[in-house]
């Protein structure tokens, strides 16, 4: 993981053949960053920040709808910082988890999940994506069948 305090700029050259180019997140319409590192032909710096290489960052360029997760569900209001859970299973395996591994486990536990599924028209934008725990996001796919293909 890295740290972005660390980046460092692009050249001149660099930045000035971006000049015009905006972050690939839909309806973001920054320009792409002027530091280096992961996402830094595609992305923001807020949105490269929350690349998933970096250290709170759950974001990847290939899934745009990711870098609108967060620790806390909007369903249920559940903060993966605060969950019991860390403490019992560290100390049922006897282990204690370095902030690596913290961060692979919450990128994994939060999902982004699409409000209007991109098969139905929907979009990978903020307004179509809800920030959902692992439990609330089932919960919702199974009520709303969106494992279907398509609305018939």
């Amino acid at each position: 993981m890295r740290l972005f305090r660390f980046d460092k700029p692009k050249s001149l050259t660099q930045t000035r053949k971006e000049l015009g180019k905006l972050c690939s997140i839909p309806n973001c319409g920054k320009p792409l960053t002027h530091m280096k590192g992961p996402g830094s032909l595609k992305l923001c710096r807020d949105h490269q920040i929350k690349d998933q290489s970096y250290e709170d960052g759950y974001g990847r360029i290939d899934r745009p709808y990711t870098f609108h997760r967060s620790d806390i569900c909007e369903c249920c209001g559940q903060d993966i910082n605060n969950d019991i859970r860390w403490e019992l299973a560290q100390t049922f395996f006897g282990l204690r988890l370095s902030q690596e591994q913290k961060h692979e486990i919450k990128r994994r536990y939060n999902h982004g999940d699409h409000e209007h599924r991109k098969v139905d028209g929907g979009d990978d934008s903020k307004d179509n994506t809800n920030a959902f725990c692992t439990f609330c996001h089932w919960v919702k796919t199974v009520i709303n069948n969106d494992g279907r293909k398509r609305n018939i």
